[in-house]
């Protein structure tokens, strides 16, 4: 066979590759959606506990997002996910298959971490390469494929024609852009983000958040974010899963977790909240032994916590029930202006939003009801 036999079939072969994965790289890129359960997972640390018996189920082409205060579990959970740690005991399936033991590669997921772990002697085009370079010869793609899904995937993070720059010429929204681009390349099973804005401005992470919410639709992945930011969590989420202390606290859509809390740490962790202890007598809520106009809702007897928004208040006199309270300060924050209130005999201080322009009163005596709460016994 001569030079030019040669050629047109190699050039044969090439088109033929490109045109068998256009149909999965080029137009949505979709993934196939994979559940993912969580079952019993317990994880220590020596003599320290970072898990207890968690246990989560997340759906196939669902956005999770595991939010909680530093210390809380959530990036463990998504490194046992990820494979980049091993549970104690409790096991973690992809769909049906036992992944617990398997490693990283095994499970084929993509992961994507804060600061953006590129490789900087790599051009753009060969560190979203890399994945698909360093599988074993008989899994790999040609070249001709590699380059298609590269170029695609660039046209999805929205930067066609950075192919050829370095991690250098990039600012950080463009490499957490790259490095996603990288985790996709791959054909994960499951995409997992580890603070993947963290390292970002504000006005940045703004917009990479409505970004990635869309390239999330596009691709239909399986995708579970860590975020200690609220506003991230509810914006982007599907579900949020709240966690404290190496636990759930509660599983929910943004409007469950905001509006419904579970607890009494979700309702003071997220969103801005008041919590004043007061008693439950003859279903009755009482403040300093004084009625405040709020029916307890068949809560049981004896001392409990009330919550409430700051928003969520109207003014009241005095003689129809109320919280009273003497004003501390004020301050503006936005659209609002939160005004500080002592009530009790002990001075137990509560926050409460009145529009900026108002005549807020900046001291003296008012009173106030919440139009929505929640109780919990004392206990919890």
């Amino acid at each position: 066979m001569n030079a030019l036999a040669r050629y047109r079939v190699e050039t044969d072969r090439i088109e033929a590759d490109v045109a068998a994965v256009t149909p999965r790289v080029s137009g949505r890129l979709r993934g196939d959606p994979m559940n993912v359960t969580v079952q019993d997972l317990v994880k220590t640390f020596g003599e320290t506990a970072a898990l207890y018996g968690v246990s989560l189920d997340i759906r196939g082409g669902e956005l999770i997002a595991l939010l909680g205060p530093s210390g809380s579990g959530k990036t463990t959970l998504l490194r046992l996910i990820a494979g980049l740690d091993f549970p104690t005991s409790g096991r973690i399936l992809f769909g049906d298959e036992d992944a617990s033991t398997k490693s990283v590669k095994d499970r084929n997921v993509g992961f994507v971490f804060q600061h953006y772990a590129l490789f900087r002697h790599m051009t753009v085009f060969d560190n979203i390469a890399f994945g698909l370079r360093v599988r074993p010869r008989s899994q790999r793609p040609s070249e001709a494929i590699i380059r298609e899904r590269v170029l695609t995937l660039l046209d999805l993070v929205q930067l066609p024609g950075l192919d050829r720059r370095y991690p250098s010429q990039l600012s950080g929204g463009q490499r957490q852009r790259v490095a996603l681009a990288r985790a996709l390349a791959i054909e994960p099973r499951v995409l997992l983000l580890d603070e993947p804005f963290g390292a970002l401005d504000a006005k940045v992470r703004k917009e990479l958040r409505r970004w990635l919410r869309e390239i999330h639709d596009h691709t239909g992945h399986t995708t579970v974010f860590v975020t200690h930011d609220q506003e991230e969590a509810l914006e982007l989420a599907d579900r949020v899963v709240v966690m404290n202390q190496g636990c759930i606290e509660q599983v929910g859509s943004a409007d469950d977790i905001y509006d419904r809390p579970a607890t009494p740490f979700v309702f003071d962790f997220i969103g801005d909240s008041s919590a004043l202890p007061v008693e439950v007598r003859s279903g009755q809520v009482y403040l300093d032994g004084r009625p405040i106009g709020i029916d307890a809702g068949g809560e049981p007897e004896g001392p409990a916590t009330l919550f409430f928004r700051p928003g969520h208040v109207q003014f009241v006199n005095d003689d129809s029930g109320g919280i009273a309270g003497i004003v501390s300060g004020s301050r503006r924050v936005g659209d609002i202006r939160r005004v500080e209130l002592e009530a009790g005999l002990v001075r137990h201080r509560f926050e409460i939003d009145v529009p900026a322009d108002s005549q807020a009163p900046k001291a003296g005596r008012i009173a106030v009801k919440p139009t929505a709460w929640r109780l919990f016994p004392k206990d919890e």
